[in-house]
């Protein structure tokens, strides 16, 4: 069992959220109340990764980071040009590292109590690292096949991510089809391979929602990142708060970064519904279009049910959704 999920008083996580939404005062706000989360550096630079650890300085806390990427094949890569010329823009060359090494060293540096992986896992050295520092290696899972890797390696914790959740699918394969099995499912299959604690995440909006997933064999904690999006808390934008408020469809496409990912639907997911796998190219070809808000391009990550999303400071979302007899 990992010795933090016993330690804690609320067994609803916030989830590390990238690109902006888990700050480090949501970080904070999380484990005062009881609860517990990580910082979503994927995507931030090395620099703004290394601030935000330094500023969780003193909690508890955790880091999730993107795994390296593989380059693209050649098929990818022309459909990657063609969205260029699409966008009258050239296909400049994107790391795809992410930082993974320099921000794994900051994490351990800077005492996370968990380091944890998107995308993949950790390689045997990497783990035994996190250990050798009295930390836990957890694991987004999203098949038993990766569940199975990722025991093999010596994790402590599986998320296993169903397909209702928001922002990226955390798929290993990027250009594998993501398992559609409802989170329930997915769960019992990952279970049937595996004794670790496991962490529900993907839809889970309620009280009642927390409670039923708590039920379910293997399950330890249950992880909820789109009910934290519009706490006070949040780094989430002005302008996307104002679109969730609106609210509408929320769709899986690689249309939002060119690999899998739910959020708000646009005129851009719509046309382009078939994107093949160019991340993490597109968000780079796309971005000035975003910069100006160009709602054809909108890029507001959320899961489903986007009208149960609701404000308030991080302690209140987790008093609403904790089921009676915690926190």
């Amino acid at each position: 069992m990992s010795k933090l999920l016993e330690t804690i008083t609320c067994p609803v996580l916030s989830a590390p959220m990238a690109g902006g939404p888990t700050t480090p005062a949501l970080v904070r706000a999380a484990a005062a109340a009881g609860s517990f989360s990580a910082l979503g550096l994927g995507s931030a630079s090395v620099k703004a990764a290394q601030e935000a650890i330094d500023a969780c300085a003193g909690t508890c806390f955790g880091v999730n980071l993107f795994t390296p990427q593989r380059e693209l094949t050649a098929t990818e890569r022309a459909a990657a040009e063609s969205l260029a010329a699409e966008e009258d823009a050239v296909l400049d060359d994107v790391p795809l590292t992410f930082g993974w090494h320099e921000k794994f060293t900051a994490a351990l540096d800077g005492g996370a109590a968990v380091l944890w992986s998107m995308f993949g896992t950790f390689s045997d050295e990497e783990v035994q690292r996190i250990h050798a520092v009295g930390a836990e290696a957890w694991t987004t899972v999203t098949t038993p096949e990766e569940s199975l890797v990722a025991a093999s390696r010596g994790v402590d914790v599986l998320c296993v991510q169903g397909p209702e959740a928001g922002g990226h699918r955390g798929t290993w394969d990027p250009a594998a089809e993501p398992d559609q099995r409802p989170l329930a499912e997915l769960v019992g299959a990952v279970h049937q391979v595996t004794d670790l604690p496991l962490i529900a995440a993907g839809g889970v909006r309620t009280a009642a929602d927390v409670a039923e997933a708590l039920s379910w064999p293997g399950v330890a904690a249950v992880s909820c990142g789109s009910a934290f999006l519009l706490s006070e808390e949040a780094g989430t934008s002005e302008h996307n708060r104002a679109l969730l408020r609106r609210g509408g469809p929320t769709v899986t496409t690689r249309a939002f970064s060119g690999r899998y990912a739910r959020g708000l639907a646009t005129e851009y997911t719509r046309t382009h519904p078939d994107l093949p796998l160019v991340y993490p190219y597109l968000n780079a070809l796309l971005k000035p279009r975003r910069a100006r808000h160009d709602a054809e391009v909108g890029y507001c990550l959320v899961g489903t049910d986007v009208e149960k999303l609701s404000g308030g400071s991080v302690a209140q979302i987790l008093a609403q959704l904790c089921p009676n007899g915690h926190l």
